[in-house]
């Protein structure tokens, strides 16, 4: 390789990278329509040499005790499964744990997270399905490196506007909720591969769905559909699963889908 050719290269990751990494942390503000903003800060920075491997993690000891956790040093406490323990409460100590990388606090009756969740900067996947939220956790809205987020079987309304500076999600969960309607923020979230919105209250899926351009399953059974945007059928080329069971769609526009997506795995 040329040294010219070498230096254009580097140039190119790096305006890569730059990139990424502004669209993913540029202050973002909302009205909610009330009279207060909501004004999203950038997202903190992260030590990368601390930022677990998929393998590391795999082998990273399990703490299934918060005593357990708390009685070793915090740079080696990494992976924390709580589910099931009926906790009722989480504790404001758990921002301690900063270099957690994956949080299981599923079926433990929560009703809110502590602010300190806010101090995880090093998670990477958060699991609080089955609990009693009823309103999606704003604490994790700013964690960089939260790519897998369950919060399905709760009693949350509404997905955030916000939602859209968690650019880096890999993974939304959010079955069995109560959400009615879809922000279209969430097109916003260009490497999502697997967006599960079943068994919700949606009777309406907005345009701009095909800017989900990483998009692989997308579960929307069990909610009120009649029909969908007809730019989805231009996602057949990497939507692998489309779930439509239990909405109340035609068998004309289910035919339709089918011919017009012909490499997606429609199920209905």
């Amino acid at each position: 390789m040329s040294r010219r050719l070498l230096i254009w290269v580097v140039f190119v990751v790096i305006g890569t990278v730059l990139w990424l990494f502004t669209s993913c942390n540029s202050p973002v503000s909302h009205n909610t329509g009330s009279d207060r903003t909501i004004v999203i800060s950038e997202k903190p920075e992260v030590d990368s040499s601390k930022v677990l491997s998929t393998m590391e993690l795999y082998r990273a000891k399990r703490y299934s005790d918060l005593s357990a956790a708390f009685a070793d040093p915090v740079e080696i406490v990494h992976k924390l499964v709580l589910n099931g323990q009926k906790l009722g409460v989480l504790s404001a100590e758990i921002g301690q744990l900063i270099y957690l990388s994956t949080f299981d606090v599923a079926f433990n009756d929560l009703s809110g997270l502590p602010d300190e969740m806010s101090k995880l900067h090093y998670l990477q996947g958060f699991y609080a399905n089955g609990n009693r939220l009823t309103q999606f956790p704003e604490q994790i809205l700013l964690l960089p490196l939260l790519n897998r987020l369950d919060l399905s079987e709760n009693q949350i309304q509404e997905i955030p506007v916000d939602i859209e500076v968690m650019c880096q999600l890999v993974r939304l969960s959010m079955e069995r909720n109560h959400i009615t309607r879809l922000p279209v923020e969430i097109y916003k979230l260009d490497h999502l591969e697997i967006l599960e919105l079943k068994e919700n209250g949606l009777s309406v899926i907005p345009a701009g769905i095909s800017n989900l351009t990483s998009l692989k399953i997308l579960n929307l059974a069990h909610n009120q559909l009649t029909t969908l945007p007809k730019e989805i059928t231009t996602m057949t080329l990497h939507l692998e699963e489309l779930h439509l069971q239990g909405n109340p769609m035609s068998s004309e526009e289910i035919a339709w889908l089918q011919e017009a997506m012909p490499s997606t795995r429609i199920r209905y």
